[in-house]
């Protein structure tokens, strides 16, 4: 009983934290969800979080924080819809695919796609583009394209893809940061609808777990999106490098 109780504080403080850096940089919050529920029950002696079960609850909590997050940012003048469409088209397709294929695969290599996205990630988030060399109009078919192979692998470890859209965004197709961070949150969410749906098919999603993670997700997202709104650019980027590194280099050291 105690054991079960200590679980349930310790899922609220992941999803709140989770969430938070989901509104704060426009991402779905995966990032920090997934090595966070790999990596800190474990430490209260809580071993019965699996990599299958961290990949569906982490792609539960992705889905209602980029509802949540969705919501926060409908106004918001620097959504591009010429990103969300082709991108979150593609996205969907990929993460339906993603998911499925995680079922077939051992633990190991859920842990392994994860790592090596995050490594791409940070590598990405540190090509600099300068504002006057960012463009406002886009390849869709290109964009297409990129999203399904990012839903294909972000589905695969329950996430909606926004931790690689963000920077794939901002160093592939020099799209305004500003316009990246509203706009990636809309792209997750499309992504995280797939992912949520497979992996719930699939039997990776534990619904009594699930319900901590979402309770602090819909009240922490909005208010990271609010302080995103009021932070410098270069802040809020440095941020999203240091948050990949971190759980990169924590998912490379378990492989390794």
């Amino acid at each position: 009983m105690e054991q079960a109780v200590t679980l349930i504080i310790l899922l609220l403080v992941i999803g709140a934290v989770g969430a938070f850096v989901s509104g704060l940089v426009g991402i779905g919050g995966a990032i920090i969800i997934f090595p966070m529920l790999l990596f800190i029950p474990p430490l209260f002696g809580i071993e019965t979080i699996t990599p299958h079960l961290a990949s569906g609850l982490t792609a539960a909590q992705v889905f209602f924080s980029t509802l949540s997050g969705s919501i926060s940012q409908h106004h918001n003048p620097a959504v591009n819809r010429r990103l969300i469409i082709p991108m979150g088209s593609g996205i969907l397709v990929g993460s339906l695919a993603g998911a499925y294929s995680a079922s077939l695969f051992d633990a190991s290599i859920i842990n392994i796609v994860y790592t090596g996205l995050a490594i791409l990630a940070v590598m990405l988030m540190f090509v600099k583009v300068r504002p006057e060399h960012t463009k406002e109009h886009f390849n869709p078919v290109l964009l297409f394209i990129t999203a399904v192979m990012i839903g294909v692998l972000s589905g695969i470890v329950g996430a909606g893809g926004a931790f690689i859209i963000v920077p794939v965004l901002l160093a592939l197709f020099k799209a305004p940061f500003r316009s990246v961070v509203a706009s990636s949150i809309f792209i997750a969410f499309i992504s995280s609808i797939g992912t949520f749906i497979m992996k719930s098919v699939t039997g990776d999603v534990d619904f009594m777990l699930m319900i901590p993670l979402v309770v602090t997700s819909l009240i922490m997202a909005p208010i990271g999106t609010k302080v995103s709104k009021a932070t410098n650019q270069s802040v809020l980027r440095y941020i999203l490098a240091a948050l990949i590194a971190a759980a990169a280099v924590k998912m490379l050291l378990e492989i390794m």
